[in-house]
């Protein structure tokens, strides 16, 4: 595959960028997944890839939100994995032993290097292919778009115990 590049006219005019055109036409992609019986959609420009993890490599969070399955070492990195199903409020279904995992990139803030296990990878599509209010509302019936809002902002914190006697 190449990628177009335009010279950068300032202020090093050696450093290649990627064309424009090739920006934009990536703004108007989504990647397209399935939880349960919804389709999940990413914006491209959230995603940095797509992996599968294997069920024995993820470390359990018990004292947190349970939207987060656990942790994973990836790349050098730790990435948490939320389960989108969960998220979705979708009937709940087990963990593959190979997860699908869409990982997020840096560009999602609070979201980035986060994986989100989906039940598969369906494809790609542009903006113009998808029903107009999935871009106005979270969702269209059985088509979700993925947004950050619907991960709590408390999610990354320990949540409180107690034992019952």
């Amino acid at each position: 595959m190449s990628v177009n590049v335009a010279k950068l006219s300032s202020p090093n005019p050696d450093r290649l960028l990627p064309d424009p055109g090739l920006i934009s036409a990536l703004e108007d992609r989504f990647i397209l997944t399935q939880v349960t019986g919804l389709t999940l959609v990413f914006p491209a420009t959230w995603v940095a890839e797509i992996v599968r993890i294997d069920r024995s490599q993820i470390l359990d969070l018990p004292f947190y939100d349970r939207l987060l399955v656990g942790i994973v070492h990836h790349n050098g990195l730790v990435m948490p994995l939320i389960a989108a199903a969960r998220l979705l409020s979708a009937p709940k279904s087990a963990l593959p032993e190979r997860a699908i995992v869409v990982r997020l990139n840096e560009t999602q803030e609070r979201l980035g290097n986060v994986g989100i296990i989906v039940d598969r990878a369906i494809g790609s599509t542009t903006g113009r292919e998808l029903p107009p209010d999935i871009f106005s509302t979270s969702g269209s019936g059985s088509m979700v778009m993925m947004q950050s809002h619907l991960v709590p902002g408390n999610l990354w914190q320990p949540q409180s115990w107690s034992l019952d006697n």
